[in-house]
């Protein structure tokens, strides 16, 4: 066997020598080359893989510095509520996966469902004033 001959010459496994021979008898692709339309089992260029780099790297950064401090501004927010607020703010605006109803809320903490919006409603307002100010 060649495949056997060549993996002891070169001091590697047959499996090392089969991967290489399988790299090298691979067709050349340029990094990007234009596709092809017609014809739909040639592979993509490799820079057909890359992110789409529409948006300029200062606005990236930019966007995600203001993302940043946007979430910094939020857990300074929460963090000047009482709990009982915070919680009702978190379970009804930040909790993607389930969100509570007023009434959910009002049967476990014992209160009607307005003593709930209304306790929403005073928690929002000091956010944003904390926020405001």
């Amino acid at each position: 066997m060649v495949i056997s001959a060549v993996a002891k010459d070169l001091n590697v496994s047959e499996r090392e020598v089969l991967e290489m021979e399988a790299r090298l008898s691979g067709r050349d692709i340029g990094f990007d080359a234009p596709t092809d339309e017609d014809d739909e089992h040639a592979p993509p260029s490799p820079a057909a893989y890359l992110m789409a780099q529409d948006e300029d790297p200062s606005q990236a950064y930019e966007r995600a510095d203001s993302e940043d401090h946007q979430l910094e501004l939020l857990r300074e927010g929460l963090a000047g509520l009482d709990a009982r607020s915070r919680d009702i703010i978190a379970r009804r605006w930040l909790d993607a996966d389930s969100k509570v109803t007023l009434q959910e809320l009002a049967d476990e903490y014992g209160v009607s469902a307005e003593r709930i919006r209304q306790i929403e409603a005073n928690a929002m307002k000091k956010m944003k004033a904390l926020l405001a100010a």
